[in-house]
């Protein structure tokens, strides 16, 4: 069996891109792209139990709209940031999954500066804006993803864990 890994980081990363130049449209692209996802998925229902995680990364989101850190556009909470949400909790399980066995201050490390040029880069794309001047746009973003990720990959592996205990006690 070929592993799973590298189509789950091209999914990730269309999804990315889609979302990016495409936010008006990037909706209908991101769910194709989770359906192939989970279609070609080898691990299906643990990739449907860690969605769990995704209203942690809305909420942290939403409170940084909330404080003005960057906007996504009309409504409530942009859908197509929903589906990011979605396709960075999935790749933990899959291209993102070496991150879960490095050391918390790695994480930290990575998370800050991942999370914070994804978010950059989709400022400077077009799908977010901010009023905030980049240094502090920055500082804040890896301040926040320097805790978000080692937080994020703590819960995948109590959820990993926990699947992983109920499945051997059955």
């Amino acid at each position: 069996m070929k592993p799973f890994w590298p189509l789950n980081l091209l999914l990730f990363q269309c999804a990315w891109f889609s979302a990016a130049f495409y936010p008006t449209q990037a909706p209908w692209i991101m769910v194709l792209l989770l359906a192939l996802h989970f279609y070609f998925s080898p691990t299906p229902k643990a990739d449907a139990k860690l969605t769990l995680l995704v209203p942690i990364g809305i909420c942290v989101d939403k409170l940084m709209m909330h404080f003005e850190v960057f906007s996504g556009g009309q409504g409530i909470f942009p859908l197509f940031l929903l589906l990011l949400w979605c396709f960075f909790i999935l790749s933990l399980n899959h291209s993102l999954l070496w991150v879960t066995r490095v050391s918390v201050p790695i994480q930290m490390l990575l998370g800050s500066i991942g999370g914070a040029s994804s978010y950059w880069a989709g400022i400077q794309a077009g799908a977010l804006e901010t009023s905030l001047e980049t240094p502090w746009l920055l500082a804040i973003l890896m301040c926040v993803w320097a805790l978000l990720l080692p937080w994020l990959i703590y819960c995948h592996q109590l959820l990993v864990t926990r699947a992983f205990s109920n499945h051997a006690s059955h």
